[in-house]
């Protein structure tokens, strides 16, 4: 005959194998080790998320320095250009090669020079009479020194009054 089994009780549970063990302890140990790498990987990542903004401030600050350079190069290159201008056309030279074109019946009233990126004139001049105006007007058309002469408005009865305008280039007499 056969025994029935004691309902009465509780089984025993069976122990773990020794294999099921080591594979909860490995997954346990496995666990952690990510855990922890995730953590020093957070922690990285703020580390050069902030060297980031202090190497983007670097640049900034590098920009502005450059660009504060680059105003200041313009400006010296600037004044390089117009002492260059004013150095092959000084005062007494632009006056000369005006006053080379003046008749006797023709004098300046004014002369203004304006030193740029060219040397530009503005002459006020009285003439006797039309004819010497017309002969000053022509030397000063042929004077080389002298580019874009233009008169301004003329009063053509007795004197005549004006005022011409020329871009001085140099290399007259």
């Amino acid at each position: 005959m056969r025994a029935q089994p004691d309902f009465s009780t509780s089984p025993r549970p069976q122990r773990p194998a020794g294999w099921e063990v080591a594979a909860a302890t490995l997954a346990a140990l496995l666990l952690a080790i990510a855990a922890h790498g995730a953590w020093r990987a957070r922690a990285e990542a703020g580390e050069v998320k902030a060297r980031l903004a202090e190497v983007r401030r670097e640049i900034d600050s590098a920009q502005s320095r450059l660009r504060g350079l680059g105003a200041r190069t313009a400006a010296t290159e600037e004044m390089f250009a117009l002492a260059a201008v004013a150095s092959e056309a000084p005062p007494g030279q632009v006056v000369a090669d005006v006053a080379a074109a003046l008749p006797g019946d023709v004098r300046l009233e004014r002369l203004s020079i304006a030193y740029g990126r060219t040397v530009s004139l503005e002459v006020d001049v009285v003439a006797r009479g039309p004819e010497a105006w017309d002969g000053f007007l022509e030397r000063l058309e042929r004077e080389p020194s002298l580019q874009e002469v233009t008169s301004g408005p003329e009063t053509r009865e007795g004197e005549v009054r004006t005022t011409v305008r020329a871009r001085y280039v140099g290399g007259g007499r």
